[in-house]
């Protein structure tokens, strides 16, 4: 994996019990305004494949920001301001989280038992990812559908995991509708 930050040797207790470091950029990232030795946020672990929090790509992480748990952020995503990105939630491609509100994560849901990260991107916008699957809260439903014909278990647990979706998108919904003001 290319890692673009190290430690810097600053750390300090984090929420929920959880140590943090601090980041460094080890190299340029003209398109994101950062420079080597830029000073970024704060993640639990530069230890990339073991199940910790984990930063890669042109991702950005930086202000009071917190990465920890088995959080992803990667691709070109930016985590800053006072947003915090935990658990199991996987935030990447454009998405750019201001505040904890910028994303939710929920799980495990529905046929596959995962966790599904909603994320407001940089257009204001945002990126729904259930597991492997990634699309929007306008797709959800007709992607439920599709793979609804795999499913294999009863009648009730396959109305459990509907209604899961269903909640999903709703809950998806009123959460991307604080975002207008921003």
């Amino acid at each position: 994996m290319d890692k673009k930050f190290e430690l810097t040797g600053e750390s300090r207790m984090g929420r929920l019990g959880v140590m943090v470091h601090q980041i460094r950029a080890t190299e340029g990232i003209p398109a994101r305004g950062i420079r080597k030795g830029d000073v970024g946020g704060w993640v639990e672990s530069e230890i990339l494949s073991n199940g910790n929090a984990r930063v890669s790509g042109d991702a950005r992480v930086f202000g009071n920001a917190w990465v920890f748990g088995n959080a992803w952020v990667s691709g070109n995503a930016w985590v800053f301001g006072n947003a915090e990105v935990s658990g199991n939630a996987w935030v990447s491609g454009d998405a750019e989280l201001e505040h904890a509100w910028h994303y939710i994560a929920i799980g495990p849901i529905g046929s596959e038992g995962v966790t599904a990260t909603l994320t407001r991107t940089k257009d204001g916008k945002h990126i729904l990812g259930v597991g492997c699957w990634t699309g929007t809260l306008g797709t959800l439903m007709k992607e439920v559908k599709r793979r609804r014909r795999h499913w294999i278990a009863d009648e009730e647990t396959q109305d459990l995991w509907l209604a899961q979706y269903k909640a999903l998108k709703a809950l998806g919904a009123a959460t991307a509708a604080r975002w207008g003001d921003v």
